[in-house]
């Protein structure tokens, strides 16, 4: 249990919150997880460069290997782009 002014100052912190930031408040009361939109679009940008970057080093190095790796690399972040659009 909380005493009376611990219970107000808590009450005080609450308004706070929903009027610096709403949507912040309203996620905590729904239970929702924020979205992580920038999470997933940063992990397909970085597998297309790692793509490029092996598809790249090969064909420097005239290596066959990494240049089927860059390929297939590339064909997965393309395959990630078009599953998050929907």
């Amino acid at each position: 249990m909380l005493s009376h002014d611990e219970d107000r100052h808590l009450r005080e912190i609450e308004r706070w919150f929903e009027e610096s930031d709403p949507a912040f408040t309203k996620m905590l009361r729904d239970h929702q997880p924020p979205p992580r939109r920038h999470l997933r679009s940063a992990a397909r940008v970085a597998v297309d460069v790692t793509g490029a970057l092996l598809f790249v080093v090969g064909a420097a190095a005239a290596s066959a290997v990494l240049m089927v790796f860059g390929i297939l690399t590339l064909a997965v972040g393309a395959c990630l782009h078009l599953a998050g659009r929907y």
